[in-house]
């Protein structure tokens, strides 16, 4: 299965479909592809972001999740972001290590539960 990503903007949000085999250095590319974004839209304010990746196989090895959790807090600073991803995790060593380094990011198991945290002001 390839990995592929859809961006759409949607209202108050920036929806991000991320299917495929998990590949860091692909989400490591799509998260410099949101910061781009990301830049351009928090002049109009929109600093929320939904990624929603549940389509996505395989579990990522532990220091890959180490080094997206640090990558994703230095890049995408003071914007709110919802991950919809399937709990395979017994930890959630990724969205702590995001979170310890200044993110506002929190990893659902559904999105109806994710869209709920993101949109609350």
């Amino acid at each position: 299965m390839n990995f592929s990503i859809d961006i759409q903007a949607e209202s108050g949000y920036m929806a991000c479909t991320i299917t495929g085999k998990w590949v860091t250095k692909e989400l490591i590319a799509f998260i410099d592809t949101v910061s781009a974004k990301v830049k351009k839209r928090k002049k109009r304010g929109s600093t929320r972001i939904l990624a929603d990746m549940s389509l996505v196989s395989g579990p990522p090895p532990e220091m890959d999740r180490f080094q997206l959790g640090e990558y994703i807090a230095s890049v995408l600073r003071n914007v709110k972001i919802a991950i919809v991803y399937q709990k395979v995790f017994k930890n959630k060593f990724f969205e702590d290590t995001a979170v310890n380094r200044g993110a506002l990011l929190r990893v659902f198991p559904d999105k109806p539960a994710a869209l709920q945290w993101l949109l609350i002001k």
